[in-house]
């Protein structure tokens, strides 16, 4: 792990520090760093610094831990699965409300049918790309386990080599890496977001016992996220910037897939999403029944989304032109 330090200037003598854990650097994450960089988090008494973890799970374990008290993740099944068995962790908003994923297939396959007997690349069984496959697959009409071959390929890099090479049919993909694969003359068979997945994929996560000592701190962080959020969507040359700092790109059409992905998916309330935590508890059920009958508000506290949108602070923010 180690921390990301953002260029701002000084915070406020009367700023609270607050450390953010975040899974990864990748689309979608950038707001974060856009709301960091325009202001907004300490405009709303807080000095935030990001810290980089190996992936969600080392994220999870630290918030339990208690040495960081917010994270960005916590949607999938081992957040769910602590929380059942008695875990704190939280999740406050949904940013991300879907898998971003597209299933990305050579020329010769024009639509679903031709999946059939086909190597699909994901990064390993049990990931988030391994379920985007198989729904995809799913609604597509073809059955995963039978007439198509999943391939544990790696990283997004790996994925898209074995497809440039030709060792797989198709691979799942996400934003910016759409571009890439694009350029390439690869097609885009289907996007998870266009098919109606929900799924809690990028969240604030945090824990009841933070909830019940620092309420005060987690409306603040929220109050000034969807701050960013309304900026990132407003503002989308000065957002580019960012995410070209934010992912290490110096190239704009790169941030620019980015952003007009993640603007258009990004809800201007990030509401804990109930439907997509059903999802990821339909999944456990699979394996541990006592995930069917689990109630999705018990994974979520929605109350701090609903102050902000009941007040009318964040419809007021895209009154701000």
């Amino acid at each position: 792990m180690f921390l990301l330090l953002c260029p701002a200037s000084l915070p406020a003598q009367s700023s609270k520090q607050l450390l953010l854990g975040l899974a990864s650097i990748s689309g979608g994450i950038d707001l974060l760093y856009v709301t960091k960089k325009t202001g907004a988090f300490k405009r709303n008494g807080l000095d935030v610094d990001f810290i980089l973890f190996q992936d969600g799970s080392q994220a999870l374990q630290v918030l339990l831990a208690g040495d960081v008290k917010m994270i960005s993740g916590g949607g999938g099944t081992a957040a769910q699965r602590a929380r059942m068995k008695g875990a704190g962790n939280l999740l406050v908003a949904t940013y991300t409300p879907t898998m971003p994923f597209s299933l990305y297939v050579n020329n010769k396959i024009q639509d679903g049918r031709q999946l059939k007997g086909s190597k699909i690349a994901i990064s390993r069984f049990g990931s988030s790309s391994d379920f985007a496959a198989r729904y995809i697959l799913t609604r597509l009409g073809v059955e995963p386990a039978k007439e198509a071959t999943l391939m544990q390929i790696g990283n997004q890099r790996e994925r898209f080599g074995a497809l440039l090479s030709g060792a797989v049919d198709g691979a799942l993909i996400d934003p910016p890496n759409t571009l890439l694969a694009r350029q390439k003359g690869f097609r885009q068979l289907a996007d998870t977001s266009a098919l109606g997945l929900a799924y809690p994929h990028n969240n604030i996560a945090t824990t009841d016992r933070f909830i019940r000592e620092e309420p005060e701190t987690v409306m603040s962080f929220l109050r000034a996220f969807t701050e960013g959020i309304a900026f990132y969507k407003m503002h989308k040359p000065e957002s580019i910037q960012m995410i070209k700092e934010f992912l290490r790109v110096n190239d704009d059409a790169i941030a620019e897939e980015a952003h007009e992905y993640f603007a258009r998916i990004t809800p201007a309330k990030p509401y804990p999403i109930l439907e997509g935590v059903r999802t990821v508890l339909d999944e456990m059920a699979l394996t541990d029944p006592a995930a069917k009958n689990a109630k999705p508000e018990q994974f979520v506290d929605a109350s701090f989304i609903t102050k902000l949108d009941k007040s009318g602070y964040i419809d007021g923010l895209y009154k701000k032109r």
